[in-house]
């Protein structure tokens, strides 16, 4: 008869010990990920499965239902790509990069693309693709319409929808007169673009003078030294002709409004003109009429506007294909423009003052409401202009009227005197150098306004290169909101405004600067013209 088992005693923990380790085993081998909790800070990570406790064959704290996995969220779109690790996804969100540098992507042929996606193409599109070599986008998800153009000629966009099945259109940039421009990702280079796309027009010579002065700028300018937007690719799509250029920021106007309407540093504005003079040379060398030179036409590199170029070159042309209609915006025509005479590139000098002065004080120097009241804006700044200049122009007698000696009538009338606001007064206490360098800028006479090969050697320029050390990192970013004074507008009391009343000063301020332009007491019956000197 075998010896009965002697009944061994452990000692157990208290009842409370052991459940407590229990419920800490739990936690450590069940918890919850990070992303699982709050799936938009952290993405997720790439944990292993864990095989659920088991105590006595059974499973403790099991699951009523398996989780489903949740996506990854980045930058707004939603992806369901493997993670990696909470280190490398937390470095590629702050550089923005989620991924390696994708594959170089290879084009369709046209055989290969209408086997595949002809079903998905407009019967347009699919005698239209035939044109073409390398197809490197359809667009497939955008909304396909039948019609492209509208009543005045200009092309409809349809966001995601392709340009000459490379380009896809992400958003409208910008549009006017001339047609559009669109913001593009070039499928081919994997790179953001602008694309110009022009209306449709009968003299296609016309369109194409752009395309000539940017090529001839794109061989002149092998460092970047000429400021001048880059032509990356021209082409004809669906009888429209399209420009893709080089992506870039703000312009100055866009820059100003959001300074509302304060004007730049003395620093920052001579660093912005020597950059507009070198294309200004540039353009002088190759005999190149700019001709609509404007703070919208005029665009900031990066996002803390450290340097310039000029864009839009759809007015321009050589000095002997002259266009004689109405080109240029108003407040930026030369003179001798407004008196309809002949133009040279000295026209492109007068707009690159206007767009100093504009820089400095925050607002146009010349805001005239037509062609007549803005010749008598510039008379009443800078005087009458010389013999000279008006015996040439068989439209002066339209902008001439005799003496007046009742101020009081030529006062409501908005006749402007001359010189009755000097550019002194619109400019400032500024440095005496810019003063002097605006005079010659802004100069009556054609041939007595400075070239912008004397420009470059003036002493308000040259003072720049001689601080250049110190204004190297003179950005918009770092300028005090403050850092122009405008003499004519008053100054904001020490207290902080609200949103309501910095909005009144600003309405204040526009109208202290306007108020000789907006006149409602003016007489229609009377023409606009200026006072004539004693």
């Amino acid at each position: 008869m075998s010896e009965p088992l002697k009944k061994t005693y452990v000692p157990r923990p208290p009842a409370n010990v052991q459940k407590e380790k229990q419920r800490t085993d739990v936690r450590k081998q069940w918890a919850r990920p990070i992303h699982q909790v709050s799936p938009y800070l952290f993405p997720p990570l790439a944990v292993q499965a864990i095989k659920p406790p088991q105590h006595n064959g059974r499973l403790l704290n099991r699951p009523s239902e398996p989780q489903p996995k949740l996506p990854y969220i980045s930058h707004g779109s939603v992806s369901k790509q493997k993670p990696g690790t909470l280190k490398q996804n937390c470095l590629k969100g702050v550089s923005g990069k989620m991924e390696k540098h994708p594959k170089k992507k290879e084009p369709l042929d046209v055989t290969e693309a209408l086997k595949k996606y002809g079903t998905r193409l407009t019967e347009f599109e699919q005698k239209e693709i035939l044109g073409y070599t390398e197809i490197w986008y359809l667009g497939l998800k955008a909304m396909k319409i039948r019609k492209y153009d509208d009543e005045k000629g200009r092309y409809i966009m349809v966001a995601h929808d392709h340009i000459a099945y490379r380009y896809e259109v992400l958003k409208v940039m910008g549009q006017g007169a001339f047609g559009q421009v669109l913001k593009c990702r070039d499928h081919k280079t994997n790179e953001m673009v602008a694309v110009k796309i022009l209306r449709r027009m009968k003299d296609d010579q016309t369109s194409m003078t752009e395309v000539k002065i940017l090529e001839a700028l794109l061989k002149k300018d092998k460092d970047s030294s000429t400021k001048s937007v880059q032509m990356k690719d021209h082409f004809i799509f669906r009888k429209h002709l399209c420009i893709a250029f080089e992506l870039l920021g703000s312009n100055l106007n866009e820059i100003l409004k959001k300074r509302h309407r304060q004007g730049l540093s003395n620093n920052l504005v001579r660093r912005y003109a020597r950059s507009l003079l070198k294309c200004l040379q540039a353009l002088h060398d190759e005999k190149i009429i700019h001709a609509d030179l404007k703070p919208e036409n005029i665009l900031a590199i990066d996002e803390e506007h450290s340097d310039i170029k000029v864009a839009d070159f759809g007015c321009g042309c050589y000095e002997d294909e002259q266009i004689f209609g109405y080109i240029g915006t108003r407040w930026y025509r030369a003179p001798e423009l407004l008196l309809r005479q002949r133009y040279g590139t000295a026209i492109d000098m007068w707009s690159f003052g206007c767009v100093l002065a504009e820089l400095h004080t925050g607002y146009p120097i010349f805001t005239g409401r037509n062609e007549l009241d803005q010749l008598s804006c510039i008379i009443q700044v800078l005087g009458m202009p010389s013999i000279d200049v008006t015996e040439k122009s068989e439209f002066w007698t339209a902008f001439f009227v005799g003496k007046w000696k009742n101020k009081t009538v030529a006062k409501h009338a908005g006749i402007r005197h001359p010189k009755s606001r000097p550019l002194v007064d619109i400019l400032g206490p500024a440095d005496p150098s810019f003063l002097d360098f605006m005079q010659r800028c802004l100069t009556l006479d054609p041939k007595m306004r400075m070239t912008p090969q004397e420009a470059m050697q003036h002493k308000w320029i040259l003072e720049g290169r001689r601080n250049n050390h110190n204004a190297s990192h003179d950005h918009l970013q770092h300028e005090p909101k403050d850092s122009t004074v405008k003499p004519s507008f008053p100054k904001p009391g020490s207290g902080p405004l609200n949103k309501r009343g910095h909005k009144a000063l600003l309405c204040e301020e526009r109208l202290a600067r306007l108020r000789d332009v907006y006149n409602p007491l003016k007489i229609s019956t009377l023409k606009p013209l200026v006072k004539h000197p004693p």
